[in-house]
C-alpha cells in the first residue's frame, strides 16, 4: 500500500496537468521539480525523526502525510499551487524512502535471530516482488479512472474526466492508507522491540565471531 500510494501520482499527475490544469507534458518538470529539492533537503531531519521515534511510526507518519497532502488536488488548477503541494510531498516522499527498507531490515534481524540465518536476498526478493506488484495496482486503478469517467485523448474539455481525476488522485489513497494504518496495526516492531532485538542480535554476532575466531 506504501508502494502504491507514493506510485500513484507519477501514474495520474500527467492527466492532471493536460486536462484539469490545461498545460502539456513539458509542464511535468516544472511541477516535479520542488519534489526532488524538499525531499533531498530533508532527509536529515527525517533522519533524527527516525532516530527519535523508531522506522515503524516514522514510515506511519510519512505514508500518511503523502496521503494526506494530496487532498489539495481536489481544488487547485495553477502551476505555482501545484509546486506548493508538490514541495509538501517531497518532505513525505523525503522520510519514505528513507524508512521502507529500514522496516525491512528490522524484520531481516527478527528472522536472524529465530532461525539463525540471515536471509537477506529472500526479503529483499520479495520486497521487489511486491513493490513490482504495487505498479500492476496503479495500472488498475488507472484504467478504472479512465474508464468510469469516460476519458477520450485530446478532447477538451471533459469535465467529467476532470473531477474524475481530482477524486482519483485524493480518494484511492486514502483507501490504500486505511489498508496501510490497518497492516501496520498489526506489525509488532515498533522501537522498544527494535532495540530489543539489535541487543539479541550484537550479542548473537559477537558469540558467532569468538566461535570462529577459536575455530581458527
Amino acid at each position: 500500500m506504501a508502494s502504491f500510494i507514493g506510485s500513484w501520482l507519477s501514474a495520474v499527475i500527467p492527466f492532471w496537468v493536460v486536462y484539469v490544469m490545461g498545460g502539456d507534458l513539458a509542464d511535468m518538470a516544472i511541477v516535479f521539480l520542488p519534489t526532488f529539492i524538499v525531499a533531498m533537503a530533508l532527509y536529515p531531519v527525517w533522519r533524527k525523526i527516525c532516530l527519535r521515534y523508531g522506522s515503524k511510526k516514522t514510515l506511519i507518519l510519512s505514508v500518511s502525510l503523502y496521503a494526506i497532502f494530496l487532498l489539495p488536488f481536489l481544488v487547485i488548477g495553477e502551476l505555482w499551487q501545484a509546486m506548493v503541494v508538490m514541495a509538501f510531498l517531497g518532505a513525505a516522499i523525503s522520510g519514505m524512502n528513507i524508512v521502507k527498507e529500514i522496516v525491512l531490515c528490522d524484520v531481516i534481524d527478527e528472522d536472524e535471530i529465530n532461525t539463525g540465518l540471515r536471509r537477506e536476498g529472500v526479503y529483499f526478493g520479495a520486497y521487489t516482488f511486491i513493490d513490482r506488484f504495487a505498479l500492476v495496482l496503479v495500472a488498475g486503478a488507472t484504467a478504472l479512472v479512465l474508464g468510469l469517467t469516460g476519458y477520450v485523448p485530446d478532447v477538451f474539455p471533459q469535465p467529467l474526466f476532470s473531477l474524475g481525476i481530482r477524486l482519483g488522485m485524493t480518494m484511492l489513497p486514502l483507501v490504500a492508507l486505511a489498508v496501510f494504518l490497518f497492516s501496520l496495526k498489526h506489525y509488532p516492531l515498533g522501537r522498544e522491540k527494535v532495540a530489543e532485538l539489535r541487543k539479541v542480535l550484537d550479542k548473537l554476532h559477537e558469540e558467532k565471531a569468538e566461535r570462529l575466531r577459536l575455530e581458527k
